[in-house]
């Protein structure tokens, strides 16, 4: 076997750029999946560990506020094993320089329930006073430090208060301050804690108005309206907020991509391992007849060609293993702008080991039924050439074939002889278009829901968030003077089917020219019922015609609505109804912001004490333009994979098509064929397999990204699959170009044509 194991170094040497192919694609395929494992199971593990550390809750009940019955019967609800009452205020502060910011504060109320975790500075004790603790993010972004003294607003009252800590909330990991956005901006929201005094310095008459439950039942989510009534304004468990369950589908969103790219490069390795070893022992049929003649066995010369898949996907596994830890810190520097944890481990499962022995062993496999299909027969058989012509079904039809060309002739008999290599061709064409149309079309997608929710549906230019001290009057001339349209989000329970339940929220609106959405139908919404979009349509399983029953909050009664229509919008996932419908239901609207068009003056509407908040519709853009900006690395990733796949593999083809085809190549040559003319005779190949890859890879690229933008979508988000014709010509133009570059580099070996080697052979 030393003998052997020589002449295996020895033959790598030779087919050195087969073989490296081989060990390129299994880097790829171990570092891409160990990569991206590292930091979705990273981000799982962490969260996990965050989680059980602070005590995370199960369940988020706000109400107007909570009396001791209720806290009671909550406390008694089967399933609820503890709870905290506290209370929640968005309060305002102003920097230096006069910018606003808006910190979401919550007394520590019972610390076994979703605690502080404290990065800096000291950790709660109720007898600390006039202090409040801070996320560190935003204090970051503020350039506020542990010892500094902050002014608080609050319904116009005003306190300042001492930062006693910087500190992180598991509830809070991913934070973005307000429903109109969809990504955190620390630098306008932050969250973090306050003592008692500071809560009670805001003369506020509460005490509690937010209850963070553990439980382990859903007993609570059926029953909380019958136990709150009117008092009731919203509830949330681990799967619906949004601050926790975006973490959640991060995390799945991750593994499915890994999952994607490494069994698309998993597949091409083995082919390509299966047509080198073929290859391989075609080029040395001399010498295995004289190792037969010697007395070497088909079993030692099958264990000598199973260590060729062997070696190479060893040393191919364990260097993308090695490669997998900088790929997963390049990934979590693109998270960490979304998702805010303490720690950013790179941690992997058992999928690893099974993803590296499971190449390694299809690797052997491989090379064994390669070998032992071809090691068969008598030594003298090696030394005949044993290719055998079999009529293709093209030459069948007379017709066809004679109005062929002799080099396409050629070609399909050649091709009908290596079908391994001009699958594995297709494949790598088609896995690459799937790669591509995604590693574009998934900033394209992002980009057009962007374009349609802020061009087509809603064209206001600022929305306005109303004071709660507004009265009708006020709300009236407000929008009599800024002609605006009125628009109030009720949360609701809401009732479907037979026993479903969920909490969602509903949109109701007056008439006006700033709201513009439209039914999958195209038509506009109208007084006639009850509106749903379509991801939470298919999320519930309902249609047009059937009636879902609301329990709006601050509200004791409910009201059964008919849907008269589907929305295909992608943000948010909710309920639409005008206010005219709602009003005759028996429904109150009570306005809470209005839209308004660019005519305005900003620094007007700031000074305007009906106005407590503005958010323009720029910036809203901005923030879904950095939620693409969040996955741009990812999906760059794609498209210089997808690249460097469809060169690698092709290029191998190439190259084992030319060591194939070399005796004819030579043979042309000798017969007076021009070099030009044997380069357009290998190109014929590259050419087949581009337009076969084209025809399937193209269609099942855009199924793909429909599928992947089903999968990326969640119970806030539904993104709708789209490409730009600009960036599918570039897929296009980027599979071809990698074809010209392979054909280009073929042709630089046809230069070498021995003519010599002919005449001997």
């Amino acid at each position: 076997m030393t003998f052997l194991f020589k002449k295996m170094l020895r033959s790598i040497k030779q087919f050195k750029l087969q073989f490296l192919s081989v060990i390129l694609l299994a880097i790829l395929s171990v570092t891409v999946y160990s990569g991206l494992e590292g930091v979705w199971k990273g981000i799982e593990y962490e969260f996990s560990s965050f989680a059980d550390e602070t005590n995370l809750a199960d369940e988020w009940i706000l109400a107007s506020y909570f009396t001791d019955n209720d806290l009671s019967e909550i406390r008694n609800t089967e399933g609820v094993s503890d709870l905290s009452p506290r209370l929640r205020l968005s309060v305002s502060a102003t920097d230096i320089n006069g910018k606003t910011s808006y910190i979401s504060l919550d007394t520590a109320g019972n610390e076994n329930v979703s605690k502080m975790y404290v990065i800096e500075g000291d950790g709660y004790n109720s007898a600390i006073r006039n202090a409040v603790w801070i996320d560190t993010e935003y204090a970051g972004k503020s350039n506020i430090s542990v010892g500094d003294s902050i002014n608080l607003t609050f319904n116009g009252k005003t306190t300042e208060a001492e930062v006693k800590g910087l500190i992180l909330s598991s509830e809070r990991t991913h934070f973005v301050g307000t429903s109109d956005y969809y990504i955190p901006d620390h630098e306008r929201y932050g969250y973090g804690y306050m003592s008692d005094d500071v809560a009670r310095s805001f003369d506020i008459m509460i005490n509690c108005n937010l209850l963070e439950i553990k439980s382990n039942g859903e007993a609570l989510k059926k029953n909380i309206n019958d136990i709150l009534g009117e008092r009731f304004l919203a509830y949330y468990n681990r799967d619906t907020l949004f601050d926790v369950s975006f973490v959640i589908n991060q995390t799945g969103n991750l593994k499915r991509m890994s999952i994607l790219f490494s069994s698309l490069f998993i597949l091409l390795s083995v082919l390509s391992m299966h047509t080198t070893i073929k290859r391989l022992i075609d080029a040395q049929s001399s010498d295995i007849a004289s190792l037969k003649a010697l007395g070497f066995s088909n079993r030692s010369l099958i264990v000598y060609y199973s260590l060729y898949g062997f070696s190479v996907s060893v040393i191919g596994t364990l260097i993308g293993y090695v490669c997998s830890f900088p790929f997963s810190y390049i990934i979590q520097n693109t998270q960490k702008a979304i998702i805010t944890m303490p720690e950013w481990p790179v941690k992997h499962t058992p999928g690893t080991l099974i993803v590296i022995f499971l190449l390694i062993l299809l690797s052997v496999t491989t090379s064994v039924l390669a070998a032992k299909k071809t090691l068969t027969g008598l030594p003298a058989e090696y030394m005949q050439n044993r290719i055998r012509h079999k009529t293709i079904l093209p030459e069948k039809i007379s017709r066809l074939w004679n109005k062929m060309s002799f080099g396409m002739k050629w070609t399909l008999r050649d091709a009908s002889a290596h079908k391994t290599r001009i699958m594995l061709g297709i494949i790598s064409v088609c896995g690459s278009f799937m790669l591509l149309v995604i590693g574009f079309g998934m900033p394209d997608s992002i980009a057009s829901f962007t374009e349609k929710t802020y061009t087509d549906e809603f064209v206001y230019g600022y929305k306005l968030t109303l004071n709660t001290n507004c009265t009708a009057e006020d709300v009236a001339r407000l929008k009599e003077e800024l002609n605006g349209q009125l628009v109030e989000n009720v949360q609701c329970k809401v009732n479907y089917g037979k026993d479903g339940v969920c909490f969602k929220p509903v949109t109701v609106f007056s008439a006006g020219e700033y709201i513009d959405l439209r039914t999958t139908a195209d038509e506009p919404l109208t007084g006639n019922g009850i509106y749903i979009t379509e991801g939470m349509a298919e999320a519930l399983d309902l249609s047009i015609g059937e009636s879902v029953e609301l329990f709006p909050s601050f509200s004791g009664k409910s009201y059964r609505l008919d849907i008269a229509g589907i929305i295909p919008s992608s943000m948010p996932q909710s309920l639409y109804i005008m206010d005219s419908c709602w009003i005759n239901a028996g429904a109150t609207f009570t306005p809470s912001a209005m839209m308004v068009g660019w005519n305005v003056k900003e620094n007007d509407l700031k000074s305007d004490n009906r106005i407590s908040g503005i958010v323009s519709s720029l910036q809203q853009r901005d923030n879904l333009n950095a939620f693409k900006t969040s996955f741009s690395g990812i999906f760059n990733l794609m498209k210089i994979v997808a690249f460097v796949l469809v060169v690698i593999v092709l290029y191998n083809l190439s190259i084992l098509s030319f060591l194939e085809r070399s005796k004819e190549y030579n043979t042309f040559r000798v017969l007076g064929f021009h070099y030009n003319e044997i380069r357009l005779l290998s190109s014929f190949e590259n050419v087949i397999i581009l337009g076969i890859g084209t025809l399937f890879g193209l269609p099942l690229g855009i199924k793909f990204l429909d599928i992947y933008c089903s999968t990326f979508s969640n119970d806030t988000l539904k993104i709708y699959p789209h490409i730009t014709s600009p960036d599918l010509i570039a897929v296009c133009l980027t599979v071809s170009l990698c074809t010209i570059v392979t054909t280009l580099l073929l042709s630089l070996k046809i230069r070498r044509i021995d003519m010599v080697m002919a005449l001997k052979e």
